[in-house]
């Protein structure tokens, strides 16, 4: 039987490619040629980090923000500040918001343990919490890292991070002593009209036995004061109330950590951290002579919470005809 012109074509072809295939081979062992090392990264790890913009200590210390660091995360890509002013509440408070899906989806975590002090908050009239957020628990200078993730992650780390996560971690527990105080003082450009800020903190960090048992404690004392009360004076109108300024803000802060190394690889921390920020209703900037601006009449006492929300009124001013 004589072989087809389709069989000699096929034995042509697998006669060149095995010829070629020991040249290669051939020149492979003249030259002594190996191959690099090669690094694989799993798929699902180059995933999650995806949308992750980190802020770091040197950071904070070029740009140090005013009062909390919703300041800094606020510029990084996917993030705003939502404010309250405009549906009603009551001053400008500002909470982070990722990629629009509200402050309640983002997650706000320290050292990965989340905070949810806001949710002691009610709901105003745009369907935002009357809170600052969680971002001003720590102190910018005993901060280490922001890592911000944008984008849905309610699997990962659980209820509230559809939008996002903020995760804070704070500096470590140190191997040897160190300590270290810090003031900070923030004026405006405007003057008297803007509150100015004030701040001071300690850390104090060492072991208790070396390479074994270290602690770690930090305090903070923070105050900014509020803006005048017709600090948006140019901006009235005769068909609404005098817009407030911004809300005085008082903090304090204390909080400990000791860490045991059982391992190399393991190791056991336990904290313990206080915060007292008192309710911004209290620091509002009165009038000197308590009276009203537009017709010089006494200012009636501020009603209670509730009742102010549901004039949309101002603190300290009644309201006008």
């Amino acid at each position: 039987m004589k072989p087809s012109l389709i069989q000699l074509n096929i034995l042509a072809a697998l006669a060149l490619c095995g010829t070629a295939f020991a040249d290669t081979e051939a020149d492979a062992a003249e030259n002594g040629s190996e191959l690099q090392t090669v690094h694989v990264t799993a798929e699902r790890q180059a995933k999650q980090q995806l949308g992750v913009s980190v802020i770091t200590a040197q950071d904070l210390q070029k740009m140090p923000v005013t009062n909390d660091i919703s300041e800094i995360v606020s510029k990084m890509p996917g993030v705003n500040l939502s404010t309250n002013s405009p549906g009603g509440e009551r001053g400008n408070k500002r909470q982070i918001d990722i990629r629009s899906m509200g402050p309640d989806n983002t997650l706000i975590l320290i050292d990965g343990k989340p905070v949810n002090s806001r949710n002691s908050e009610r709901y105003g009239r745009s369907g935002v919490r009357n809170s600052r957020g969680d971002s001003n628990w720590v102190p910018p200078e005993m901060i280490e890292k922001i890592e911000v993730l944008c984008g849905p992650a309610a699997a990962r780390y659980g209820s509230g991070a559809m939008g996002g996560v903020v995760n804070i971690r704070t500096k470590g527990v140190s191997n040897e002593f160190r300590g270290s105080v810090g003031l900070f003082y923030d004026q405006p450009a405007s003057g008297t009209q803007q509150g100015n800020t004030r701040r001071a903190n300690f850390l104090l960090s060492g072991p208790i036995v070396q390479d074994k048992l270290g602690f770690r404690i930090y305090g903070s004392l923070n105050k900014t004061n509020p803006d005048a009360f017709d600090i948006n004076d140019s901006v009235k109108s005769s068909r609404t109330a005098l817009s407030a300024g911004r809300e005085g803000v008082r903090n304090r802060d204390i909080a400990g950590r000791l860490t045991w190394n059982i391992t190399p690889e393991q190791r056991l921390a336990s904290g313990l951290r206080r915060r007292i920020q008192p309710s911004g209703q209290h620091l509002q900037r009165r009038h000197p002579k308590q009276q009203c601006t537009h017709c010089r009449r006494p200012a009636r006492r501020p009603p209670a919470f509730g009742q102010r929300n549901r004039q949309n009124l101002p603190p300290k001013l009644h309201p006008h005809p």
